[in-house]
């Protein structure tokens, strides 16, 4: 038997609710990314003091004082050992987890006190070398070192984003009321779709095409994300920092990506739903 026709009015609103869950589910789904991986302190913390990341700042300040030791006719060969990645990740670990608010106990100069423990080394091989070569022993000069790698190391884990805790608390909470007020509402625009007109599996129908238009928006936003940041390059110094940044925004692309998937899952159980009730019509 032939479905009854139905009237323009459902139609017509039938597809504007269609399209208002499609608008819906896209901002949940990037309210959910948003907050769960740009918005994450954990995460954030996490990407500062992985190993990439902390190798790389220890290769970078080992070899500026190892170009001043060598100007210097210093032997650079305990570098290595004296710029100790653990001291290193510490530091960079309190300067991140005070400015994003990752932890408790941290403050503005906690940073400064690992860095400040490798200096003391770096000033005792200084001396020590000074004393096996039989050089004039200039405290002036042993200090004026320590303190121009102090000063670099400063620089090279403060990357100068003072307002990054309240910006990440104040988008935490917009996102939270987003994804609160968007849900309420796609829950109503789906309740509504679906008691919209006499014959059922239209409006299901509806349902799954949103979740099917949600699915690929999202899908091409990250696809987007990706051509755009391979294309225009961000000049961030130093190249690691860079090199991070840009994971962090490959990473939320992935995470887009991964709701959109989500979302066609949806669609094709809305599909299989659709046509379970078209049959036992």
């Amino acid at each position: 038997m032939p479905d009854s026709p139905e009237n323009k009015v459902s139609k017509v609103l039938r597809v504007l609710l269609s399209f208002v869950l499609f608008a819906l589910v896209v901002v949940i789904s990037l309210a959910v990314c948003t907050k769960t991986v740009l918005l994450n302190k954990s995460s954030i913390e996490d990407r500062f003091t992985g190993y990439e990341y902390v190798s790389s700042v220890k290769d970078s300040v080992v070899e500026y004082a190892s170009d001043i030791y060598l100007q210097n006719g210093l032997d650079n060969d305990n570098l290595d050992d004296i710029f100790d990645e653990a001291l290193i990740r510490d530091a960079i670990k309190a300067y991140v987890a005070n400015n994003i608010g990752s932890e408790a106990g941290y403050n503005e100069t906690t940073y400064t006190e690992p860095i400040n423990s490798i200096c003391t080394a770096l000033e005792t091989d200084i001396t020590n070398q000074i004393a096996q070569k039989g050089l004039e022993d200039n405290t002036d000069s042993v200090s004026s070192i320590s303190e121009s790698v102090n000063n670099y190391m400063l620089n090279e884990i403060d990357i100068g984003y003072s307002n990054t805790k309240t910006l990440l608390n104040v988008g935490s909470i917009a996102a939270t009321v987003i994804l609160c007020v968007g849900l309420f509402f796609a829950l109503a625009a789906g309740l509504i779709l679906f008691f919209i007109g006499s014959v059922r599996y239209r409006s299901i129908r509806a349902v799954g095409i949103s979740f099917y238009a949600a699915g690929f928006y999202e899908i091409m936003i990250s696809i987007m994300v990706c051509i755009i940041f391979r294309i225009k390059h961000i000049d961030i110094f130093p190249v690691y920092l860079k090199t991070l940044v840009m994971d962090y925004i490959y990473s939320f692309a992935g995470s887009v990506a991964a709701a959109g998937f989500i979302s066609l899952i949806a669609a094709l159980i809305i599909s299989v739903a659709v046509w379970k009730v078209k049959r036992g019509k």
